[in-house]
This record gives structure tokens, sequence and C-alpha cells, in this order.
């Protein structure tokens, strides 16, 4: 049998004798864990509660702390450090004891990068010279809803929006109109699961798009005492248009130049063919016929002739 098995094994011997023989006197000593369920955060770390009651003298090699959930061991600690030879994987590099408040009997375990496989019914036991003892309470689990997605799509008829969000457990939701009224009944609702455990929430509210209207949505997480709470103003006609496309306006502004540039690139072309076109046939035939003028003149037309001089 390796070593620490049976070094393990000892200890829980030797606890379970002491619990034994400390059982016919009468003992002070007691742990304490919450009485109340503790909330494990997505991403966050948290601390299992655990104190037990001291004698008149300390000694870290006679104590034994061992955390559980369920028959999962979280973390030991015997003969003066931390056993973690049979801890599981799942735990594992998450745990840590405060050693340096050991002698205050303060066997809290701080869990690090919670998860939602970490909710479930934890125990905490004890062993010490003056007894042992072992308690158990629930852990839920809890995450923040994240900042919901917005997405609008608009027709002729109807104006949607969704809004999505991941967070656990299961939201409130509700809409409310411009008037403040009531309006959750006229959405639809779905819930799914995601890869970290938490649940992915999307809502869709339809609307005529003919009047400016203002909506609010409101989600809570009620076991984190979360509330998000969003208003969005959806503006009809043309005052609608000129906001939905105030962004476009620089692009628009580059396509009418760059429209304007390539018109007048038509034109230019357009005038450089027209003044090297070659002569119709007719003007053609003009020109090699005896009643034009200068038939050797690429325009039928005649120079200017030079001034008449009388010979001499």
């Amino acid at each position: 049998m390796p070593f620490h098995h049976f070094s393990f094994f000892l200890s829980f011997f030797l606890s379970f004798f002491l619990s034994f023989f400390l059982s016919f006197f009468p003992s002070a000593f007691e742990i304490t864990v919450p009485q109340e369920p503790q909330v494990a955060v997505f991403g966050h770390s948290m601390v299992l509660p655990c104190t037990f009651s001291l004698g008149g003298s300390w000694d870290s090699k006679s104590i034994i702390i061992t955390w559980q959930r369920g028959l999962e061991v979280i973390h030991s600690f015997y003969f003066g450090q931390d056993q973690l030879e049979r801890q599981s994987h799942h735990y594992a590099n998450r745990t840590r004891l405060y050693h340096s408040q050991l002698p205050r009997g303060n066997a809290s375990l701080r869990l690090d990068y919670v998860t939602s496989e970490d909710r479930g019914d934890y125990t905490c036991f004890v062993s010490t010279l003056m007894g042992s003892q072992k308690k158990t309470f629930p852990v839920k689990f809890a995450a923040f809803y994240t900042e919901p997605r917005v997405q609008l799509t608009v027709s002729h008829q109807k104006v949607q929006l969704l809004l999505t969000s991941q967070g656990y457990p299961k939201p409130w939701l509700q809409w409310l109109d411009e008037d403040g009224r009531d309006v959750t009944s006229e959405t639809e609702m779905e819930i799914l699961d995601d890869v970290h455990g938490l649940y992915a929430v999307s809502s869709r509210l339809l609307r005529e798009p003919r009047a400016n209207k203002t909506l609010t949505f409101i989600l809570r997480n009620e076991v984190l005492n979360q509330e998000v709470r969003r208003e969005l103003t959806l503006l009809s006609g043309a005052e609608d248009a000129a906001q939905g496309c105030e962004h476009c306006r620089p692009a628009l502004y580059i396509w009418l130049i760059l429209g304007g540039a390539v018109l007048v690139a038509v034109l230019v072309a357009v005038l450089v063919l027209m003044l090297r076109k070659p002569c119709s046939s007719k003007a053609k035939a003009y020109l090699s016929s005896p009643t034009c003028p200068c038939p050797s003149s690429p325009t039928g037309a005649c120079p200017e002739q030079a001034p008449f001089q009388s010979p001499a």
C-alpha cells in the first residue's frame, strides 16, 4: 500500500478513536457552517465557511480537515500540510485553506473560477484533540446576465425587436410600452442551454411602425439582485430615415464625387472620338470631284491665295 494511502487511513483511524474516546466526556468542540444556502457566482471566487472551537493548546499536526461534495473529495489537510492525492480532478488548482488562520479555528475553503458544476451539498469535517464533527450546507449556482444585445428588423407591416442575454438562473422579464402598460404577454421568449451551463435567453416583441414609440425592457436575476433596464425608442417616417442613415452620409458624398468624375471622363472621351471621326462617303466623293476647289485639302477648303504680283 502506498505511503500516502496508509497515512490517510491512519489519520482517520486516529480521528475516529479520538472521537469515540472523547464522546464519553463532556466537550465544547463544535464546528459552525452557514445555515442558509451559499451562492457560487460563475467565473468568480467564493469562500466555503467553516469554523471550529479551540482548546487550550494548538498542534497543527493533530488536526484533520476534509472538504467533500457528496463522496467527491475537494480538499484534505492532515499531518500539518495539504494532502491532495485524493482530490477530485474537477477541483485541481482551484482550492486552498487559510493556513495562517487555522490556529484561530478557521477551516474555511476558498474555491476559485466557479463553474456551473460546483453546485451541490458541501461537507466540512474537522477533527482535533478536542473532538471531531462534520456538517453540511448547500451551495447554489448563479451567473450575472450579460448586457442585452438588440437586433432590429423593420418591414412595411411590423417592427421586430429581439433582445438576447446569457446568465443563470432563469430571469424575470418584462416589457412596458410608452404609457407604462405591461405588454409582456405580446412577446415571445426562448430559453436555451449554452456550453457553460448558462441560459441563453431571447425575447422578441413585434410592434406596428406607424408612430414614434419608447419601449422599456426589464430583466431581473433575483438570486443575485441584478436588474437590467433598457429604454428603446422607435422613430418613424422621415425622422427615422434621417437618423437611421446619418452614418451613411460620408459614403453618399464619396459616391456622388466618383459618379461625377466618371461622367466627365465619358463626355471627354465622346468628344475626342467625334473630332477624330473620318469623312463620310459623300464627303469623300465631293473631295474627289472636279468641282471641289482644293481636292487635296482634307476639308475641301482652299488655303488663302497669295497676293497677285505683276511681272516686272
